[in-house]
C-alpha cells in the first residue's frame, strides 16, 4: 500500500509540474531562510571553537564610580586586587583570567625582526589562564605558562604566522609588537567565533602581566582588566555571579566613599552576544535580544506554510471529482487522507533537502552579510570564515525539519478534511 501511495504521489508530481515547482520552491526558500537565521544564532550562542564553555562563562566588563557631588561617572576595568579577592573567596569559581585593556591605540605593528616583514593587528593582552578557559588547538609550540607570563611572550594564529613567516612552525621565533621584542611560544588555529566582539577573535595574544604587573594597582578597585570567569557548572552561574557581587559590595563598604556610588557590570555570554549588559541597575532580558531572530524564524516558517495551505486548498477543490470517483469505488476517508499526506511528505522531503543545500550556499557565500544582518550599527566586522561545526549541528537541522514537516502536514491536512466533508454526489457533480 505504501509503495502504491508513493507511485501515485510521484505520478502526481510529474503531471502537475507548476504546483510541484511552487511547492518545492516555497518549502526550500522557507527552510533556507530559517536555517540561515538559526545558524547565525548558533554562531553567537553555541559552543563554537574555541569558546566551548559559553554556557558557564561570566565576564566582568567594567566598574562605574558615580561622583554624586559632581554628577560625573568614571568607567574603568577592575584591579588585580579585586581579581585576587574573587580567586580567594568565590567558591563556585572554576577558572579566572584577565585581559588588560590599557593600550588605547587601535592597532599595533607586528614585525618579523629577521626580515622586517610586518602586519598590523590589535593584540589581546591576557594571562596564562586564558588558555585554560578557551580551548585553542595548537599546531606548533604551547601556550605561555604562569612562569612565563611576566616575560614578553606571545601566541599567534596560523594566519598571522603565514603573513610574517610564510610558515606555521614558528614557536621559538621572535617578533616585535611595535618596538618591544616578544618570543612566540605557540601557534594556534584561528578562532571560529567570527566577529570582533567575541572573546577570542584576535590574531595575537601577549602576556598581560608583562605590560601590567600584578602589583600595579594594589588595594584599589579601579584597574584596566576585563575578567573572564568559568563557573564550575552551568547551574552554578547565577551563584557565582552573586558571590562576585557580594565580594564587590564588601570591597565598597571597606572604602566607604559617601560621595560615590559604585556599579559593577557582570554579564553572561548571551548578554555579551546581544550587547544586553546590566548597567546602572537596569535589567536586560533575553527576549529583548533574541526577539528579532525569533520573529524572523517564525515569519520564514509560518508565512510559507499559510501560502501552501491556500495552494493545497485550491488544488483540493480541483480534485473533488477525483475524490468522488475514488470514494464511489470504495476508497475510505483514511485512504484518501493517507494519499494526500504521502504526496505532501514527498514534496516536503525534496523541498527540505533543497532548502538545506540552499541555506548552506547562502551562509557560505553571504557569511559576512548574514552574520551582521541583525546587528546595531556597523561596528561589527567578520574576522574569520565559516566552519563545519557552525553549519552541521544535528539538533538544529532535526528541529527545523521537524517543525517544517509538522507545518506542511497541517497545511495539507486541513484542506483535505474540509474537502472530505462534502458527500459523494456533490463531489461527482464537479465533473459537469
Amino acid at each position: 500500500m505504501k509503495n502504491q501511495f508513493l507511485r501515485q504521489a510521484w505520478t502526481m508530481m510529474k503531471q502537475h509540474r507548476l504546483f510541484t515547482g511552487m511547492y518545492l520552491a516555497g518549502t526550500a526558500i522557507s527552510i533556507a531562510m530559517a536555517m540561515a537565521v538559526i545558524i547565525t544564532l548558533y554562531i553567537k550562542l553555541g559552543p563554537i571553537y574555541p569558546e566551548y564553555n559559553r554556557d558557564r562563562t561570566l565576564t566582568i566588563g567594567w566598574l562605574q564610580e558615580k561622583l554624586l557631588d559632581e554628577d560625573y561617572s568614571q568607567f574603568s576595568g577592575v584591579s588585580h586586587h579585586f581579581v585576587e579577592s574573587i580567586k580567594n573567596e568565590a567558591k563556585n569559581l572554576d577558572m579566572l583570567c584577565v585581559r588588560w585593556n590599557g593600550k588605547r591605540q587601535p592597532t599595533s605593528i607586528i614585525t618579523n625582526e629577521k626580515n622586517d616583514t610586518e602586519s598590523t593587528s590589535l593584540p589581546d593582552w591576557v594571562c596564562s589562564n586564558f588558555w585554560k578557559i578557551f580551548d585553542f588547538r595548537f599546531v606548533d609550540g604551547h601556550p605561555f605558562t604562569e612562569k612565563e607570563e611576566e616575560q614578553p611572550v606571545a601566541v599567534i594564529t596560523t594566519t598571522l604566522a603565514e603573513k610574517l613567516f610564510a610558515r606555521h612552525d614558528v614557536a621559538g621565533e621572535y617578533i616585535r609588537i611595535d618596538t618591544t621584542r616578544y618570543k612566540i611560544t605557540g601557534v594556534v588555529e584561528p578562532s571560529a567565533t567570527s566577529i570582533e566582539s567575541a572573546y577570542t577573535s584576535s590574531e595575537i595574544w601577549a602576556s598581560a602581566y608583562y605590560v601590567n604587573p600584578k602589583n600595579s594597582d594594589k588595594d584599589n578597585l579601579h584597574g584596566e582588566n576585563t575578567v573572564y570567569m568559568l563557573a564550575k557548572t552551568p547551574r552554578q552561574l547565577d551563584e557565582l555571579k552573586e558571590e562576585v557581587m557580594a565580594i564587590f559590595r564588601k570591597e565598597i563598604q571597606q572604602r566607604s566613599k559617601k560621595n560615590s556610588e559604585f556599579n559593577l557590570t557582570i554579564f553572561e555570554h548571551w548578554e555579551h552576544a546581544f550587547y544586553l549588559y546590566k548597567t546602572n541597575g537596569e535589567e536586560a532580558g533575553l527576549f529583548e535580544g533574541i526577539a528579532k531572530y525569533l520573529y524572523a524564524i517564525l515569519a520564514f516558517l509560518f508565512i510559507p506554510a499559510l501560502n501552501l495551505c491556500g495552494m493545497i486548498s485550491t488544488r483540493m477543490n480541483n480534485r473533488l471529482d477525483e475524490i468522488g470517483v475514488r470514494r464511489s469505488y470504495g476508497a475510505t476517508k483514511g485512504q484518501i487522507i493517507s494519499q494526500v499526506l504521502c504526496e505532501n511528505l514527498l514534496l516536503t522531503l525534496i523541498g527540505a533537502i533543497l532548502g538545506l543545500l540552499l541555506s548552506y550556499l547562502m551562509v557560505c557565500s553571504g557569511y559576512s552579510w548574514i552574520l551582521t544582518l541583525f546587528e546595531k550599527g556597523g561596528h561589527l566586522k567578520v574576522v574569520s570564515g565559516i566552519t563545519f561545526e557552525m553549519l552541521f549541528n544535528p539538533t538544529i537541522i532535526a528541529t527545523v525539519l521537524l517543525v517544517t514537516f509538522v507545518l506542511n502536514v497541517a497545511s495539507a491536512l486541513l484542506p483535505t478534511m474540509i474537502a472530505l466533508k462534502k458527500d459523494i454526489v456533490q463531489s461527482l457533480y464537479q465533473r459537469r
